[in-house]
């Protein structure tokens, strides 16, 4: 039976749903509802796979979490580094760049632990801590880097040079991190992952912890063939760059 206009519309709200990372279909009910229509239809489930195709977006799962999504980078739903806040130069876009890949190499260090569902957590220090390591042996073995990764080579330089201590902003009314310290960076990435529901704060866990969200893993699993991810998790593995 073909779509008429009224499933034509869900389809578009289905896929507006999956645009709020946040939102769970527990708490919604209409979106519960399309989500299992999207799960047992397969006529509806066709037309809006086509129609985020035509987005350059695809759906990477649909469990009791909800649609979540995935999008090429010339998507206009991409996400775009420079839209974080206070991100202007491009040695910033580096750095959360390779802050965000480091944070997927430290808890998922093989591409087979994004198949493995249990509950991550990581912290400011510990991403900090691993990134710092990162730059210790990259200096001490510069060839591990090709020319192909300029960009990479250009990016944990910059965060070598970053104050890994605290570092407070000068003029401002209340003591905060500045863009100087490296912490600022992990803590700044940490932050975002948080507004865009891959992470959550988990304050009995330490100072600055989070716990990572199953669209977090579903998402970073789109890293696995990566080569600054596979770099980072070699590294985290204790092993030889891959």
């Amino acid at each position: 039976m073909a779509l008429n206009q009224r499933d034509l519309a869900d389809v578009g709200v289905l896929i507006g749903y999956g645009l709020r990372p946040k939102l769970r279909p527990g708490a919604d009910s209409e979106y519960r509802a399309l989500l299992g229509r999207y799960r047992t239809d397969s006529e509806f489930r066709n037309a809006v796979d086509s129609v985020l195709d035509g987005l350059d977006a695809q759906v990477l799962s649909e469990s009791d979490l909800g649609l979540v999504l995935g999008v090429r980078r010339e998507s206009v739903f991409a996400f775009r580094i420079s839209d974080l806040p206070n991100v202007t130069r491009v040695t910033d876009r580096l750095l959360i760049g390779l802050v965000s890949v480091a944070v997927a190499a430290f808890a998922f260090p093989a591409p087979a632990d994004f198949d493995d569902d249990r509950v991550h957590w990581v912290s400011v220090e510990e991403i900090e801590r691993f990134l710092r390591e990162v730059c210790e042996r990259l200096k001490q073995s510069p060839e591990l880097v090709t020319r192909e990764e300029e960009s990479f080579e250009e990016a944990w330089r910059t965060y070598d040079r970053l104050s890994p201590g605290y570092k407070a902003d000068k003029g401002k009314g209340k003591a905060r991190r500045s863009p100087a310290s490296s912490p600022y960076w992990v803590a700044s990435v940490l932050t975002w992952m948080v507004d865009q529901g891959l992470a959550r704060p988990a304050p009995a866990r330490g100072p600055e912890a989070y716990q990572l969200l199953e669209r977090f893993r579903i998402q970073a699993r789109e890293l696995a063939g990566n080569a600054t991810y596979a770099m980072l998790a070699s590294m985290r593995r204790g092993e030889g760059a891959a």
